[in-house]
């Protein structure tokens, strides 16, 4: 393997280094860098560019970065990702960094070619946010890239993505949760039970979807949340939940008492219908005998006409859960209990999205303690007969000028 370097300005060396014939064109291909420095500096960067080529399977020399998203993508379905979550990073790939980085072959992306991107799309107008998560998909695939020694380092590592300020979870109040119900009530029964039984449990849109009258247990009080409901092409699939794990979630008085009149109700249902509802058939469904079950984004879609009856516009769905942690965060429910609830993986997710009511907390707790050494009024003021001054009786009266008497 030969490489080669020139001066190209004062102190900057171009690099390039030949790593043989392209199979299919037949032309000599390289890899070129820039480095800056003396001439001793650049005879070295470029001894590490050999060793580094030297070091890359033949594989990872001739992949593009388009080469390495299509086989990440294939990676990701076969680890049994989320559909929706496959669906999102295609979309991001799709859209944003196969036009602009999918030609370049993968050992010539470099950290700079990552930040004129950002930078481009912060030009655009892309939010912070949608940037990040752009970021985050380049820097999961370069990761098995790395894996697959294709490549020597991941290059996301030293790129600089715009930061990303916390946004507080807004929680709706008690009166907007109410209001929604009663007039999901009169749009759909349905509807209203499960946005119900949402702000009890904090559960997921898609754990909501994926209940089944087998996981609801009224004499225990207390649900089994194991699955979740997905749109996929064609359809709906059930999948694990967002973490893997099943969770059993506590139900109080009300939530019990709303699923015994829901039960009841479907029931109804599917008798007029001539038909019977099983006792694996789905809580919320858009059928009488309970067989499918709802669409996550019609659960949206219904929730967002709901909203807007209400004059709520602001409030999401997925607010509901921000209710559910709030309320109980508020109500001195310790973090670990909160977080075993909304089937957070770690209680420190949920010390981050709700490190704000946390603080209200800490102010609460800071005034508890110190009314404990707040000291006593001064309620019966009388005249004092030798100095003819005013003062608390009983009380610990103004130092004098010369201080403490001796």
């Amino acid at each position: 393997m030969r490489g080669s370097k020139r001066e190209i300005r004062r102190g900057v060396w171009e690099l390039r280094v030949s790593i043989g014939r392209d199979a299919t064109s037949g032309r000599y291909r390289t890899i070129s860098r820039t480095v800056r420095g003396s001439a001793g500096a650049a005879n070295e960067a470029l001894r590490d560019l050999i060793a580094e080529q030297a070091d890359v399977p033949d594989e990872g020399r001739k992949a593009t970065v388009a080469t390495l998203f299509d086989r990440w993508l294939e990676e990701c379905e076969r680890l049994d990702l989320s559909p929706t979550t496959i669906r999102n990073y295609r979309s991001q790939i799709d859209c944003r960094l196969r036009p602009e980085l999918g030609a370049l072959r993968l050992t010539s992306l470099t950290a700079r070619h990552l930040d004129s991107l950002y930078g481009q799309m912060k030009s655009d107008g892309l939010s912070p946010k949608t940037i990040r998560n752009c970021h985050a998909v380049l820097s999961s695939a370069l990761h098995q890239a790395v894996r697959w020694d294709w490549v020597r380092e991941n290059v996301a590592d030293r790129a600089k993505p715009p930061r990303l300020h916390q946004r507080q979870a807004q929680a709706p109040s008690v009166e907007a949760v109410k209001a929604l119900v009663e007039v999901a009530e009169r749009r759909d029964p349905r509807l209203a039970a499960l946005l119900m039984l949402g702000a009890l449990t904090g559960l997921r849109r898609g754990e909501l979807c994926a209940l089944r009258w087998t996981d609801v247990d009224l004499e225990a009080r207390r649900l089994a949340v194991s699955r979740s409901v997905v749109v996929v092409a064609g359809g709906v699939t059930e999948k694990a939940t967002k973490t893997g794990h099943e969770r059993r979630v506590a139900l109080d008085q009300v939530a019990a008492l709303l699923l015994e009149e829901h039960w009841a109700r479907t029931r109804a249902w599917a008798a007029e219908a001539d038909g019977s509802l099983e006792a694996d058939s789905f809580v919320f469904s858009p059928e009488l005998n309970g067989s499918r079950p709802f669409r996550p984004d019609s659960i949206t879609a219904l929730f967002t006409a709901v909203r807007r009856e209400c004059g709520l516009d602001s409030v999401r769905l997925h607010d509901l859960r921000h209710f559910t942690a709030t309320q109980l965060i508020g109500a001195n429910v310790d973090v670990r209990t909160v977080a075993g609830r909304l089937g957070h993986s770690d209680p420190s997710v949920t010390l981050r999205v709700y490190s704000h009511v946390i603080e209200e907390r800490d102010q609460a707790a800071a005034a508890i303690l110190g009314n404990l050494f707040r000291p006593a009024p001064r309620l019966d003021w009388e005249e004092d007969p030798i100095s003819g001054r005013s003062g608390a009786s009983g009380a610990i009266g103004p130092l004098s000028e010369g201080g403490p008497s001796a």
